[in-house]
C-alpha cells in the first residue's frame, strides 16, 4: 500500500508539472512573438507553428510515462527554435552522438525541464553564453550546461530535478545522477531499452 501511495504522489507531480509547463515560459514566448509580428511576420508565423508543437507534445505525451526519444528530441528542436528566438546566440546547443539512441526510451519532457532549469539558473548573455550539451555516453543520455550561476534570491528548491529522478525510480533500477563541478552541470539520465 505504501508504494502503491508513493507512486500516486509521484504520478499527481508529474500531472502537476505537467499542467504547468512553465506559464513564465509562455509569457516569454508571447512577448518575443509582440516583437516578431511588426519585424518579421514570416518568422513570427514559424515561431507561432513552433510554439503550437510544443504545446501539442506537451497534451500528447500527458498520458505517456516514456516516450521514444526520436519524438523528445522532436520536440527539444521545436523547444530550441522558440529559445534561439528570444536568447540568439547567447545560447549554444550542442545535441551529438545519439543516433544510435534514438529507438530508446526516456521519460517525456525530462529534456525540456533540464533546459528550462539551465536557463533559470544561468546567466546568459553575449559576454557569458549559456552552452546546454546532450549527448550519448555509456548506455546514458548526458545534459550537460556550463555553469555560470545567477545571483539568485532565493535558491532552486529542486522540485524539477526531485521529479526527473522519481519518474525514472518508477521505470527503471538505474538512478539519474547529477553532477556539479566548477565548469559544469550535469545530469546523466539512464537510457530505456
Amino acid at each position: 500500500e505504501k508504494a502503491i501511495l508513493e507512486r500516486q504522489n509521484v504520478e499527481s507531480q508529474l500531472e502537476g508539472l505537467r499542467n504547468q509547463v512553465n506559464p513564465h515560459f509562455l509569457f516569454n514566448s508571447l512577448n518575443t512573438l509582440i516583437y516578431l509580428i511588426p519585424e518579421d511576420s514570416d518568422k513570427a508565423v514559424r515561431f507561432v507553428q513552433q510554439l503550437s508543437k510544443v504545446y501539442r507534445y506537451v497534451l500528447e505525451s500527458r498520458e505517456s510515462k516514456m516516450i521514444p526519444l526520436s519524438d523528445e528530441l522532436d520536440f527539444l528542436k521545436s523547444y530550441i527554435y522558440l529559445l534561439k528566438e528570444r536568447f540568439g546566440d547567447n545560447l549554444v546547443v550542442d545535441i551529438r552522438d545519439i543516433e544510435g539512441k534514438k529507438d530508446t526510451a526516456i521519460v517525456p519532457l525530462t529534456l525540456q525541464m533540464l533546459f528550462e532549469n539551465a536557463i533559470k539558473h544561468n546567466v546568459i548573455s553575449t559576454g557569458k553564453p549559456l552552452r546546454i550539451e546532450v549527448f550519448a555516453e555509456s548506455g546514458h543520455l548526458v545534459v550537460r550546461n556550463n555553469l555560470q550561476k545567477k545571483n539568485q534570491v532565493m535558491d532552486s528548491t529542486g522540485v524539477g530535478l526531485q521529479n526527473i529522478k522519481d519518474r525514472y525510480r518508477m521505470l527503471t533500477d538505474r538512478d539519474v545522477e547529477v553532477i556539479t563541478s566548477q565548469q559544469y552541470y550535469t545530469v546523466v539520465l539512464p537510457v530505456i531499452e
